[in-house]
């Protein structure tokens, strides 16, 4: 399934419309129609000893339900390197091990739970547009020259597109009213390759983490 850009751009645009049409509401109703909204920069490790960061924006509405759309770009082993990969070497520093790259385009909606004043937890679940790449391994006697060595393996890489779920999970806090910090961990089903990780967040915008007036 081929996946264009510009209809990328259009998912996000109008989830980004629909927030700031939603915060042009509050105060409109007894209850907020957006309690919070925020960008979210991370970055972290996945499975296949990989690595991760993310931009999203996230929003808290009415009645805690959460909205969220990430981008998330990974670097990883391959799922399917073989165990016993040699990938060489030149002089005395080894080569290489092979990688593939994937991106994810994500749209995903759930609960906010407020453990505190300036502290919350988000679960949320919802699909993802993924672009990564798959690897195939052919099998081969390795070029030894003495001072060199190739790897055992040829390798080939392949562009993919298809579509995935995702399930996420965050607790934050801000320790001011613009900005926080935050922890969570996802997971990304998919027919590509299916990765897991954890991040470390740095989160700025509206947290609306005031103390209530009395009375």
């Amino acid at each position: 399934m081929k996946i264009k850009t510009k209809s990328l751009i259009q998912i996000t645009g109008a989830l980004l419309l629909a927030c700031l049409l939603s915060a042009a509401m509050r105060g409109q109703t007894k209850e907020a129609p957006v309690k919070k909204i925020y960008l979210q920069l991370a970055g972290g490790a996945s499975s296949h000893d990989g690595t991760v960061s993310e931009f999203g924006i996230q929003a808290v509405l009415k009645h805690n339900w959460t909205a969220t759309f990430s981008y998330h770009i990974m670097e990883m082993d391959p799922k399917n390197l073989p165990a016993d990969y040699d990938p060489g070497y030149f002089l005395i520093l080894p080569g290489m091990y092979p990688t593939v790259k994937m991106n994810l385009f994500s749209l995903t909606g759930g609960k906010c739970f407020q453990t505190g004043r300036k502290t919350w937890f988000t679960t949320e679940a919802g699909f993802s547009v993924v672009n990564g790449e798959q690897m195939s391994f052919t099998r081969k006697a390795a070029d030894n020259g003495g001072w060199y060595s190739n790897s055992n393996y040829s390798e080939s890489t392949e562009k993919k597109n298809t579509v995935g779920g995702m399930l996420k999970a965050d607790f934050n806090w801000a320790f001011l009213p613009y900005a926080g910090l935050g922890a969570g961990v996802f997971a990304n089903f998919n027919s590509i390759q299916s990765p897991v990780g954890f991040q470390i967040k740095l989160i700025c915008g509206w947290m609306n983490n005031k103390r209530k007036k009395s009375g």
